[in-house]
């Protein structure tokens, strides 16, 4: 696990709704001079990948950009959160920049996670 948690004064996972959710292939396909396809792991543990939002106020904004900026090293290093499916706390990590949307005093944020060791 990550030295580093998700802030507490966030909202702790990602809004389910509109989340999507992706397990990376982790599998190798060889074609064969005759025959079926052979197929095998390339490696045991694969990474899924969160896109979704969460809803936050201006101080919560605020707080996303300083974790993110200053204590993930503009989002290179990992962290713990609870996984949106199954509320169990994992390893993280942001796979490009967030966007910010104003929504009438409020912020929608948009992110894309990777989870790792899923």
């Amino acid at each position: 696990m990550a030295d580093i948690s998700w802030p507490a004064s966030l909202p702790q996972i990602l809004i389910l709704d509109g989340l999507t959710a992706k397990k990376e292939y982790a599998t190798v396909r060889t074609q064969m001079d005759a025959g079926p396809v052979k197929q095998r792991r390339r490696y045991t543990v694969a990474t899924k990948t969160f896109t979704g939002s969460m809803i936050v106020t201006e101080t919560q904004r605020q707080v996303l950009e300083s974790f993110y900026e200053d204590t993930l090293k503009g989002g290179a290093l990992r962290f713990n959160m609870s996984d949106p499916q199954t509320l169990v706390t994992a390893e993280f990590r942001f796979t490009d920049a967030y966007e910010e949307e104003s929504l009438d005093g409020l912020w929608r944020i948009n992110m894309t996670l990777e989870e790792l060791n899923a």
